[in-house]
């Protein structure tokens, strides 16, 4: 790299020395440069907004909140600088302040919708609050991928968020509602052309969830631990009807022909229904009561 000058000084512009190794990803001799140059001026916010950037690329979010303080004390006007502050609280899971820095970048400028997906991004418990604000920028920048991939990603976790929820951390669908939910939620998805190679990851994740939404909606026949006493029961009727009908009583017959329509009726009833309907038998009443759940429970 050629040494870019100071207009009228001697030494490098270690400041765009450095947001050239950023933009190339190089992490390591940006923060060299940036350091050069807030040795060489220290009064320079941008240099020390530079040399937090490339602590964060490093992952090195103790030296960045140190360096973006800095940048803001010489600086608190510039919405940059509070949104690196964001993203660094985010890199330590501080939502609470890294969305106070995101709205004070809002605030400074209220037309960057980055700083709007800032704060979606902390409402990760919430993910009500977080999908409007996804929704918004979507469709003032339809164009955008990175909108459009944090927003399918925030109605894919919204989905897993309304299934019920096992002891050991993971879920599963217990409930038609959950399950009508979940179709809901693909079919907003499915709106936001994710075809390309970008969205690669999220796609992955979106065609698991299909799986298992297919999979709750499919209708299965499922085995009894009572097929001894169904067989006996289905054997009585039948010989009750068979020797009705050789003594040619009537009301017998009927009766048995009446018990074999029950028996087959109850053993279809109980045993041929959707997947998520046997998980819901299957689990105990701690997990299928979490959840969304249907309006008559």
């Amino acid at each position: 790299m050629e040494p870019q000058y100071l207009s009228g000084e001697s030494h490098p512009d270690w400041n765009s020395i450095a947001q050239d190794y950023l933009d190339r990803g190089d992490g390591f001799q940006a923060h060299m440069a940036a350091q050069e140059a807030t040795h060489q001026r220290p009064g320079d916010a941008e240099a020390w907004y530079i040399r937090a950037q490339a602590s964060l690329e490093l992952d090195n979010g103790n030296d960045a909140l140190f360096e973006i303080t800095e940048a803001i004390r010489l600086c608190s006007d510039d919405p940059r600088f509070h949104c690196v502050l964001g993203d660094i609280h985010c890199g330590a899971r501080d939502w609470v302040r890294a969305r106070a820095a995101y709205e004070r970048a809002q605030a400074l400028d209220p037309r960057s919708p980055l700083y709007a997906i800032g704060i979606a991004n902390t409402y990760v418990d919430n993910l009500e609050m977080a999908i409007p604000i996804y929704e918004k920028s979507v469709r003032e920048y339809p164009d955008n991928v990175y909108f459009r991939e944090q927003l399918a990603a925030a109605l894919v976790e919204s989905i897993t968020d309304e299934w019920s929820e096992y002891a050991d951390g993971g879920r599963g669908i217990t409930s038609q509602a959950q399950l009508d939910f979940s179709r809901q939620v693909l079919k907003r998805i499915a709106g936001l052309d994710l075809r390309t190679a970008e969205f690669a990851d999220v796609c992955t994740h979106i065609a698991e969830i299909q799986r298992l939404v297919d999979r709750a909606a499919q209708v299965r026949w499922y085995g009894s631990d009572h097929i001894v006493a169904y067989l006996v029961a289905t054997s009585v009727c039948v010989l009750t009807f068979l020797i009705a009908v050789g003594a040619g009583a009537g009301g017998p017959a009927v009766l048995g022909l009446l018990g074999v329509a029950a028996i087959v009726t109850c053993y279809v009833l109980r045993h041929r229904m959707p997947d998520w309907k046997w998980t819901r038998r299957s689990v105990s009443q701690s997990v299928s009561r979490t959840g969304r759940q249907d309006p008559d429970r």
